[in-house]
């Protein structure tokens, strides 16, 4: 069985590709020594085969597991074992939040060097610039383009004070990591 710090890497690894902590979990518990069967894992996670099929293959496409190979059971359907790759998860959670932190600093330059504007209604509807929303204005009044409420400008100061607190999370978390 892998180590409880080796376990929880690859609980958290599972879980930015499956986007699912308990899911990961279960994945993990249900791979004795590693191994995945699919059959019995399917049958214990209660996924269809094509989802988990989808699901290792992201995994595979991260390198989280290695397809051992396939053999046909007694009714004619094959049977496919995955090794769960242990030994990358630590680097691949941190690629993922160097990314995560490029990808907070460029949203923090484009904040700091323009003027935005969300939904007033609903702010995970629509977040346009300030040449988006002139544009828009010729067509009419500044509007959401999902649900017809107005628009209100973006607090600066609040989402910059938000990514930093973000990039310093990730920041220690990347270190946690590599001194690990």
């Amino acid at each position: 069985m892998m180590g409880m710090v080796d376990e929880e890497l690859i609980v958290l690894a599972l879980t930015v590709i499956t986007k699912d902590l308990e899911l990961a979990r279960r994945i993990v518990e249900a791979a004795k020594d590693g191994v995945i069967e699919e059959g019995e894992i399917q049958e214990s996670l209660k996924l269809s085969v094509t989802n988990l099929r989808v699901m290792l293959y992201q995994m595979q496409d991260s390198n989280l597991v290695v397809q051992l190979g396939a053999k046909e059971d007694d009714n004619g359907n094959y049977l496919s074992f995955w090794r769960i790759n242990k030994d990358v998860a630590r680097s691949f959670l941190i690629r993922k939040l160097k990314k995560t932190k490029s990808e907070l600093i460029k949203r923090k330059e484009e904040d700091l060097s323009g003027e935005y504007y969300v939904c007033a209604a609903d702010p995970s509807h629509a977040r346009l610039s300030f040449d988006e929303i002139i544009r828009g204005m010729e067509s009419g009044s500044p509007t959401c383009p999902v649900c017809g409420a107005m628009l209100e400008p973006v607090n600066r100061e609040e989402v910059i004070s938000s990514i930093d607190s973000m990039i310093r999370l990730i920041d220690e978390a990347m270190n946690v990591l590599e001194e690990g």
